[in-house]
């Protein structure tokens, strides 16, 4: 069970969300815009996973290959991390949906989305000007401006509520991001000293 849960966690990932997403859509009127707002990210976070896997994929093989970084794990176990990160981004805080701020959780990663897979195209001196997963990460990126719009429409946040959210995101990504570098042995220390040598060595 556990092996066929690794193997398949994107399908899983996207099975589970879908669901949600459907059978959230008979209850539209009745959420609140936070809840609509993250059936949004349900559909590009899936959309997001599957560009950087499978279609066209390769975003590991990019992601460690840019570092030099010899990748023994599969792909499905490298992705196991992130599954469970977006799983529990998106369905705590929509099962929490008045809890407004929440929502900001997967807003502010669909922003660092946007930003870095751009940002990926400098870091590891691409030819073409793609990385995997940055057609829907700017399209999250997009989406995002598109919230905090609406957000502001109807009264806005204090500002604490913004600063926990964010908070809160990038908290849970560099915990998610913990466990996805143990797949290929690496601490969150050591591949923070190669990112910047890789980062400053471009700049000269």
């Amino acid at each position: 069970m556990k092996k066929l849960i690794v193997n398949y966690n994107l399908e899983i990932l996207t099975t589970v969300l879908s669901i949600v997403f459907g059978v959230s859509l008979f209850f539209w009127d009745s959420l609140s815009l936070a809840g609509k707002a993250l059936l949004g990210f349900m559909v590009l976070y899936t959309f997001h996973e599957w560009e950087e896997s499978r279609f066209p994929g390769g975003f590991y093989d990019l992601f460690f290959g840019g570092f030099g970084i010899e990748i023994t794990a599969s792909e499905a176990r490298m992705h196991l991390p992130v599954a469970i990160y977006i799983l529990i981004m998106l369905l705590v805080p929509f099962a929490l949906q008045q809890t407004t701020f929440l929502m900001l959780i997967p807003l502010g990663l669909g922003l660092f989305e946007g930003v870095i897979h751009v940002a990926g195209i400098k870091i590891h001196k691409l030819k073409k000007p793609y990385t995997p997963g940055m057609i829907t990460g700017l399209i999250m990126f997009a989406y995002s401006i598109f919230i905090i719009i609406q957000i502001n429409k109807v009264g806005g946040l204090p500002l604490w509520q913004w600063i926990i959210g964010f908070v809160l995101a990038f908290a849970g990504f560099a915990v998610m991001e913990k466990f996805f570098l143990r797949t290929v042995g690496l601490s969150f220390g050591d591949f923070r000293k190669m990112a910047m040598t890789r980062v400053l060595g471009n700049r000269k």
